[in-house]
């Protein structure tokens, strides 16, 4: 019984000592226009546990090593049909709660013009290897490491 608790005990303050984790990431394509063109949207969402200032350094391409632009935003009630969200400093995030972080790859498939080639193959920054998302807690650098990122359905609009 002593080590039930023990255990109980140590995995609980692991837990606790978990300053963001991953509720989950996602990746949708959406194919359009006349050229075609063709935009991955990403989205990490993860959960802010303990209130300390925390700062989203950067986000990684594991394939590439190049870092992305990103925008991040704070999701009030995320279990509402209709969440709020609210724009926040990726510099200073104080709030506990959960966060949305979303960055997008684009490729061109040719002009569509008459003489230029069509289904042209441009590479892009593609995220299939994952990503790393940098982050600071107080003056600790630390790392959150995306395996995978569940695929949407593609939309192709017009």
């Amino acid at each position: 019984m002593k080590r039930i608790a023990f255990l109980f005990l140590f995995s609980s303050s692991v837990s606790i000592a978990q300053d963001m984790t991953m509720i989950k990431a996602t990746k949708q394509t959406i194919n359009s226009g006349a050229a075609p063109t063709s935009t991955t949207n990403y989205l990490i969402e993860i959960k802010k546990s303990k209130k300390c200032k925390l700062s989203i350094d950067s986000v990684v391409n594991v394939y590439t090593q190049k870092t992305t632009a990103f925008n991040i935003v704070k999701v009030d009630n995320p279990e509402s049909v209709s969440p709020n969200y609210k724009q926040v400093n990726a510099t200073s995030i104080k709030d506990k709660g959960v966060f949305q972080i979303t960055f997008a790859s684009m490729k061109n498939r040719g002009s569509g013009r008459p003489g230029t080639p069509m289904n042209l193959m441009v590479p892009i920054a593609d995220f299939t290897q994952g990503a790393i998302v940098y982050y600071t807690v107080g003056k600790k650098k630390k790392q959150l490491l995306v395996e995978s990122f569940e695929e949407l359905e593609t939309i192709n609009a017009p």
